[in-house]
């Protein structure tokens, strides 16, 4: 179904962006100017005379500098934001204090001000050459502002690398500079990477996981899959028991199962890609429920595609219901989808509507519900005015989605109205050339007497996916070779 390719597509670990600092948070960092600490209560004369008393730490910010700290945080609290970062930044050129530096920083991101984060950061790097931090905050916010080919950019990169050599020249074990490197490397800075490689090589280093996690994951973003798969099968014989990478090794897995053309090697990459996501689960099912949820969800769900790819539909179903009763509420809607799917496909149709139907009333401005539920309906010639309904709410949250297009075009085919249904199947399949939405467009043309134009069609649909079931069946009830 359309809806189940839309989740397909919608299915990859994405990017975490740079996280803000909040009040609390920074003021937990700061120590207060002039006064002592305060207990929380009054020790008593046993406890007093047992327990010495803790010594006073006075704070190094003197008046005025504590004074403009808290102007600013009052300025930033009364959204003046402009007036807050440069009290703050003021502050931090004073004291040369990391973490004034960085919540000026924070603050010109809450305020969208890329380029006061900028020049807070290169001012951070000039009052402290050496620091990582503030390079790293100098990289990652050249790159979301997309200024990687500016010549500021080139020369801030340029002094970043410098950053990272000396770092690594003074401590090799560093972790926090080979990650600055990996940094580098997703900023397509080219003589990143062997800075990254220098550390993962040196064993008295003793190289983090995290590190070389990182480094598999940016070649994966760079489409370097069998580097990426070396790092990571490395990285399972290393250090056996990080459980992170055996889910980035079981993804690459399921994925090189995916593409393989040879059946054998497709099949000895889902068995291995089963393994590692089966290993992934054992090492995180004691943490936590909110710290496992979301990514034992990807799992799951590689696997229950892995079961459905080989029609072992119950299997499928018996993945996704333990997922589900292992997961929060923020990760359950798309386990319910395909959960909703192995019910039709089981013939299950009642149990798959009312678990549609629970996604819509938890989640009621969630398109992709509607849409499902409306697309079986259609799809199966029933109650077909409801169906079309459902598709047009979908449509009315998700106007753009050529997934959903393809269901109102197919219940329109359904209700008699050829013509509009082609009108826009042809925009849908325009927009998104998918093997499915060929299947569809290509039986209202056919039916309408064009079936060269719908042959076509279907044999463009067969190179994007030979193997997409609504594709097969269609060309086996007209009778047409793909």
């Amino acid at each position: 179904m359309n809806y189940h390719a839309y989740m397909e597509q919608n299915r990859f670990i994405r990017p975490i962006a740079i996280a803000a600092l909040s009040l609390l948070s920074f003021f937990g960092t700061v120590p207060l100017a002039f006064g002592q600490s305060v207990p929380a209560q009054q020790p008593s004369a046993s406890s007093a005379s047992s327990t010495p008393e803790a010594p006073v730490i006075n704070s190094a910010l003197d008046a005025e500098t504590f004074y403009k700290i808290l102007l600013a945080e009052l300025n930033f609290l009364d959204e003046e934001p402009r007036i807050a970062f440069a009290l703050m930044l003021d502050s931090a050129r004073r004291t040369n204090d990391a973490s004034l530096f960085e919540r000026a920083i924070t603050i010109a991101l809450q305020a969208r001000s890329g380029e006061s984060a900028l020049s807070a950061a290169r001012a951070w790097l000039l009052a402290t050459p050496t620091s990582i931090d503030a390079a790293r905050y100098l990289v990652q916010i050249s790159v979301s502002m997309n200024r990687l080919e500016q010549p500021a950019g080139k020369a801030d990169m340029a002094i970043a690398l410098e950053v990272t050599k000396l770092a690594l020249a003074k401590n090799p074990r560093g972790a926090e500079a080979a990650q600055l490197a990996i940094a580098l490397m997703a900023a397509k800075e080219p003589l990143a990477e062997q800075l990254v490689k220098q550390y993962l090589a040196n064993s008295a280093a003793q190289p983090k996981p995290e590190v070389r996690l990182a480094y598999a994951r940016t070649l994966v973003s760079q489409s370097r899959f069998s580097d990426a798969l070396a790092q990571v099968q490395k990285l399972s014989t290393d250090a056996p028991t990080y459980a992170p990478n055996w889910l980035v090794l079981g993804t690459l897995q399921y994925q090189l199962s995916q593409d393989a053309a040879d059946k054998n090697k497709a099949d000895a990459s889902a068995a291995a890609a089963q393994a590692s996501l089966s290993k992934f689960i054992q090492l995180t099912d004691d943490l936590p429920l909110e710290q496992r949820s979301a990514s034992q969800s990807r799992a799951y769900i590689l696997l229950a595609n892995m079961a459905k790819g080989n029609k072992q539909y119950q299997q499928a179903y018996d993945i996704l219901s333990k997922a589900i009763a292992n997961s929060n509420e923020a990760d359950r809607a798309d386990l319910q989808y395909d959960l909703a799917m192995m019910a039709e496909k089981l013939m299950r149709l009642d149990e798959m509507e009312r678990i549609l139907r629970q996604v819509i009333d938890d989640k009621p401005e969630d398109p992709q519900a509607y849409n499902a539920l409306g697309y079986s309906l259609a799809d199966r010639n029933q109650r077909l005015p409801e169906a079309k309904k459902l598709i047009q709410k979908a449509v009315e949250l998700a106007p753009e989605d050529p997934f959903i297009a393809d269901s109102l075009g197919w219940v329109e085919f359904k209700l008699g109205n050829i013509a509009e249904a082609q009108r826009i199947l042809e925009t849908a399949y325009k927009a998104k050339p998918d093997a499915e939405i060929a299947a569809h467009l290509g039986e209202v043309l056919w039916k309408q007497g064009l079936k060269e134009r719908a042959t076509a069609v279907w044999k463009e649909g067969v190179k994007i996916n030979k193997n997409n079931d609504t594709l097969v069946q269609t060309l086996k009830r007209f009778g047409v070779k793909p």
